[in-house]
């Protein structure tokens, strides 16, 4: 059975298997209206943005980040609703962008200004894909490149533990090695 014991610190409370946090750099930035290709139907944006980010690698990915606006009983648009993460994004990196309370879409005026800024983003192990390598997806709420890593880790485990996110899959490294990424998050 092996040894079990209740000791924990303050590093080991914070650590998160197949979790990796670290800044990135905006390249560009895309308005997207009514969702992406791989959204299903019922539940596609309203709004979101495509990010092509600089992450120190020969590649730069894009970063999606995108929500529903909140609607009456009658359709009716009333608030932010998840559309908040678009907003999160750009105070993270301290930029204003104007939304068109009419149309509802963005004012593309500061994108310009986003390019060059830095950012926390969150990476998770969702998986594996069908070579055997670990598949991963990026948590949509992002944090200011100053922030602790461990407040993104928090607001990650908090979507966790309210089922919001579904499919983080820590238990399929175990097959691969668990150390790799792990120096991230180990000063912590």
């Amino acid at each position: 059975m092996g040894l079990n014991t209740n000791f924990a610190t303050p590093k080991s409370k914070d650590f998160m298997s197949g979790v990796w946090v670290n800044n990135v750099t905006v390249v560009s930035v895309e308005p997207i209206y009514g969702g992406t290709e791989w959204q299903h139907e019922k539940y596609k944006d309203d709004i979101g943005v495509n990010i092509v980010i600089e992450i120190g690698q020969s590649f730069q990915p894009t970063f999606y980040v995108g929500g529903r606006l909140k609607k009456d009983d009658f359709g009716e648009t009333v608030g932010l609703g998840s559309v908040r993460r678009v907003s999160e994004f750009f105070d993270a990196i301290n930029v204003d962008v104007n939304m068109d309370d009419d149309t509802y879409k963005l004012d593309e005026t500061n994108l310009e200004n986003c390019v060059g800024k830095e950012f926390m983003r969150l990476s998770y192990v969702s998986g594996k894909r069908e070579n055997g390598k670990l598949k991963y997806t990026d948590f949509q709420t992002v944090a200011s490149a100053q922030s602790e890593k461990r407040d993104l880790v928090s607001t990650f485990k908090d979507h966790i533990n309210k089922e919001w996110i579904k499919n983080y899959k820590p238990e399929v490294m175990e097959d691969n090695n668990p150390s790799i990424g792990n120096d991230e998050l180990s000063d912590w």
